[in-house]
């Protein structure tokens, strides 16, 4: 069983403001960062988290991540965890800016653009789009 199934919403948030904090770090501190309801909910996910291997207590009773684990669906981006579909829209969205920068001369000199460039561009566009919108999706949903 992967470990991406054992986290639930307020675990899988603990993890990523570990993470993204990237020092030892107590329960309280934990309660507040996250933005958990109580103390003894950080507690809980902080054990959970070390259940999992993903976290480790140090000898002064703080917790710090063990290691950056890659996870289903998920990019890691320096400390920040993005879904894939967000990674892909972006990839469009070069391409659609190169597209751009190839059509821009075109329209200013009035050449002639070929109907197939100008598809492309538009394919370009709505494929930046499904994936940007489906990345926002499924971010919500954790």
């Amino acid at each position: 069983m992967e470990f991406e199934e054992e986290l639930n919403a307020t675990t899988f948030q603990s993890y990523l403001y570990l993470v993204k904090v990237g020092k030892p770090i107590g329960p309280r501190d934990l309660m507040r960062g996250a933005s958990l309801s109580s103390p003894s909910v950080a507690y809980r996910n902080l054990q959970k988290l070390i259940d999992l291997g993903l976290v480790v207590k140090d000898q002064y009773g703080n917790y710090v991540v063990k290691e950056k684990k890659n996870m289903k669906g998920y990019i890691w981006f320096g400390k920040t965890l993005i879904p894939s579909f967000i990674a892909f829209g972006l990839i469009f969205i070069g391409i659609l800016i190169g597209e751009i920068a190839i059509l821009v001369p075109h329209l200013l000199v009035a050449s002639p653009i070929q109907e197939s460039f100008w598809l492309l561009t538009l394919l370009t566009v709505v494929c930046a789009a499904i994936f940007i919108v489906q990345g926002l999706r499924f971010k919500k949903k954790t």
